[in-house]
């Protein structure tokens, strides 16, 4: 039974190579990911080493110029692993590190670019290369337990797994250095440590990214809830949504989200919103008071009673009453002992009056009353000065008859 030769072996490691430069690059060049981008080199440039030593065994090719263009490659190789080391723990590995390594694999730069092989002093200069790729290793494996020992999630995962790969590197320039046996299954080790690195970097994203999810959408509930009975989120139900304007509402709010609704009480609304996810929005909205047709008559239905002791005023708030729809009822500055009372009092005179209605339980019968003028007193009404304006005087009332 004959084994695999080199070639072939050398082939399969620059395939899996290529399948790797293809899917980390792809995800490198989608997310603007610096550490995938060097990884992907990484693989790119050792991945073309082992295609040249694939190819290099053709008789017409020069061993020389092949042995020269590997050992190039895979110098260049790991300078790109280096960076993307650099990247994957930027608080135990320093920035200059792929630097000092690029510096230090000058000796090789020369002995391939200008030494003649063999000579002594290529090989002494190869023995230093060598020796980088071993002192690179090992602050590799340095920095990755200095990560782990510190918590890093990175670390925890990935420290097991460069201590078993960095063993065929060991043995390949060991084998290189002593006996001069070319075995050349650092490929294979390159390929199972990107595996790693590429999915344990992407379950570490994903799982940064579900964090942030998580966050955010406790985010949206807090600021919903700040806001209650008026937020809305168009990927969830919402009976007062509902009930106010239909069932409907998602989609006319997901079709023309600045456009007002009008709700089944008869005044529009205006709707402030954001993008959520996909076509989904998350906002709230308020009553349009400004643009409201009839604003002018919102007092319409209501019986208002008024008592003023000052002939002027009690006629110009008469006015303004009656402008804006009320039934106004004039009381003098005695109220009446038996009813119907009026829905809305504006009344010159403190609330404690009120107690010679049969209802002395003021609170529980949850009159709306505004006092105008007099003294302060406490009581579940409104006070507004003595000729208040009439802006003032519409907000006060806007804001009881808002309390149902």
């Amino acid at each position: 039974m004959q084994l695999l030769d080199w070639p072939f072996l050398d082939a399969l490691q620059t395939g899996a190579l290529a399948a790797l430069f293809v899917s980390f690059g792809t995800d490198a060049f989608s997310r603007r990911d610096k550490m995938m981008g060097w990884l992907s080199l990484s693989c790119l440039l050792v991945g073309l080493r082992h295609a040249v030593l694939a190819v290099g065994t053709l008789p017409t090719l020069n061993p020389d110029l092949v042995d020269r263009a590997q050992s190039l490659l895979v110098a260049f190789g790991f300078i790109a692993l280096t960076a993307a080391f650099a990247e994957l723990f930027p608080a135990q590995v320093p920035r200059r590190f792929p630097v000092w390594i690029a510096l230090a694999m000058i000796p090789n730069y020369i002995r391939n670019l200008l030494l003649p092989h063999p000579s002594f002093l290529d090989t002494w200069m190869h023995n230093a290369a060598n020796i980088i790729y071993l002192v690179g290793c090992g602050c590799i494996l340095h920095w990755t337990l200095q990560a782990r020992q510190n918590g890093d999630p990175m670390g925890r995962r990935l420290f097991p797994g460069f201590l078993g790969l960095t063993l065929p590197v060991v043995i390949e320039i060991a084998a290189l250095s002593l006996f001069d046996q070319k075995i050349r299954l650092s490929g294979f080790s390159l390929v199972a440590l990107a595996m790693g690195i590429g999915t344990s970097w992407r379950w570490l994203v994903s799982n940064a990214m579900e964090a942030n999810l998580q966050s955010a959408e406790a985010e949206v509930d807090v600021w919903r809830s700040l806001i209650p009975g008026s937020a809305f989120r168009t990927d969830r139900p919402s009976p007062l949504m509902d009930g106010l304007f239909g069932p409907s509402w998602p989609d006319r709010i997901r079709s023309a989200p600045d456009q007002p609704l009008v709700g089944s009480d008869g005044f529009t609304y205006r709707f402030r919103s954001r993008f959520l996810h996909e076509n989904e929005r998350v906002g709230w909205y308020e009553r349009d008071e400004e643009t409201q047709p009839g604003h002018q008559g919102f007092l319409s239905g209501w019986t208002v009673g008024l008592g003023m002791d000052d002939p002027s005023e009690n006629a110009r708030i008469q006015s303004l009453l009656r402008s804006w729809g009320a039934d106004v009822q004039l009381w003098g500055t005695i109220p009446p002992r038996e009813g119907p009372y009026p829905s809305v009092l504006l009344w010159a005179r403190e609330p404690s009056i009120l107690s010679v209605w049969r209802e002395d339980d003021l609170g529980r019968r949850r009159p709306r009353w505004i006092q105008i003028g007099g003294p302060i007193t406490d009581g579940p009404h409104a006070r507004l000065a003595f000729g208040p304006s009439e802006s003032g005087l519409q907000r006060t009332l806007e804001r009881l008859l808002s309390r149902g």
